[in-house]
């Protein structure tokens, strides 16, 4: 294992330990932009939240950050590939705050094909994507628009709503123009792009756009990726936004 790797992760897992600590104080002297959770909490001035939604679950890498720092809120995972979300509800069956649902969500209920990757992290239902060579094969899946699916479940509101599904963000915001319009969903977590030349990645400008008309406010970037020689380019970033006006309570 590489030392520097090696050296980082460890920092990384003994930060966010410290940070999801119940007994830890919401303080501003740790800068932001360090943890997107810890953020939340600061922005919520509490450490319990309700809902949380992560779309686009993939095998738990944000839902492990999610149980971590809120083991009493009801988190629901959305990943439609089935083997993909066979390894995630497994990983979670311990979990009686977490449930996994094996959906795709998108701005109407039915059902679409998603490319398959030799990295599932890359499984997109947008067609023409940048990275034919990788692809391994296409499974149908069932899409549902998420409001419809808060509906039905008896959802009033969101507290945290996490997308990473590969340039279909969009379309997952479309399927919530209710739950927007009402001001019922608190913070968006988003991954967004900086080239249009990366279509399987939703382009920052359209989300900030849209996020800007529903009267959410952009708090920062996380997880910056960048690219080059020197690393002196960046390709995409996960951002944060917050309703102001939050409904939920």
């Amino acid at each position: 294992m590489n030392l520097r790797y090696f050296v980082g992760s460890t920092f990384n897992l003994v930060f966010n330990n410290i940070l999801s600590n119940q007994a830890f104080p919401l303080t501003r002297y740790i800068p932001r932009g360090q943890s997107v959770f810890y953020d939340i909490q600061r922005f919520s001035k509490k450490k319990k939240l309700n809902t949380l939604f992560d779309i686009g679950a993939n095998v738990g890498q944000t839902a492990n950050g999610l149980v971590r720092y809120f083991p009493k809120s009801q988190i629901y995972c959305f990943e439609p590939v089935s083997t993909t979300f066979n390894i995630l509800s497994q990983k979670f069956s311990s979990y009686s705050n977490v449930t996994c649902v094996q959906k795709g969500i998108g701005s109407v209920s039915g059902s679409a094909n998603i490319i398959l990757h030799e990295n599932s992290e890359l499984n997109t239902i947008i067609t023409n994507g940048p990275r034919e060579n990788t692809k391994i094969g296409e499974e149908t899946i069932v899409i549902e628009a998420l409001d419809n699916f808060a509906e039905t479940q008896n959802i009033s509101h969101i507290d945290f709503l996490k997308m990473d599904v590969q340039g279909w963000e969009m379309e997952v915001l479309l399927g919530a123009k209710r739950l927007l319009q009402n001001k019922c969903i608190r913070f968006v977590y988003t991954e967004v792009g900086f080239r249009r030349s990366d279509r399987d990645m939703q382009h920052f400008s359209e989300i900030n756009d849209y996020l800007e008309n529903q009267g959410f406010w952009l708090c920062g970037f996380y997880d910056p990726f960048r690219w080059g020689e020197k690393k002196e380019y960046l390709g995409f970033a996960n951002a944060l936004y917050i309703q102001p006006d939050f409904t939920g309570h």
